[in-house]
């Protein structure tokens, strides 16, 4: 190999190197956010079907040892939202996973990797119209 091709062979793998972080990133990133929405959805069709046992078996030791699973007059689950709306938000925020399932504004419901599963950990907070997530005890029981 020339000294040129020696060059633009290192030059590539620098590049690969550099390129193989943020990459890694990302897609651990994009798996956490996914399973994260797939448990949400599942424990609100769990609850809005009435089976808290089954909804039970997604929430974090944490929140079943803070909130009794309870239903909730309307439908669904105290708590928990009845539904996530079309242009919900969700992002991956160090180990756990963030979810907004009102229109960008609203509720920010936290979930966290326990046990090898994704699990329902409660309300983080709220999402303000500037994208903030503003923590809060206060929203705890908001359905």
């Amino acid at each position: 190999m020339t000294s040129t091709g020696l060059r633009r062979a290192l030059a590539a793998a620098g590049l690969a190197a550099v390129l193989a972080y943020p990459t890694a990133r990302a897609v651990r990133s994009l798996r956490m956010t996914r399973g994260g929405v797939a448990t949400f959805a599942a424990i609100v069709g769990y609850a809005n079907a009435g089976d808290l046992d089954a909804a039970r078996s997604l929430c974090s030791r944490r929140y079943l040892g803070a909130h009794p699973l309870r239903p909730s007059p309307e439908g669904g689950m105290v708590g928990l939202p009845r539904r996530v709306h079309p242009n919900f938000r969700a992002w991956a925020e160090g180990d756990e996973v963030r979810l907004c399932p009102t229109d960008r504004v609203g509720p920010v419901y936290r979930l966290v990797f326990e046990g090898g599963a994704w699990k329902f950990d409660g309300l983080a907070g709220l999402l303000g119209p500037g994208g903030e997530v503003v923590p809060g005890a206060a929203v705890e029981d908001s359905p």
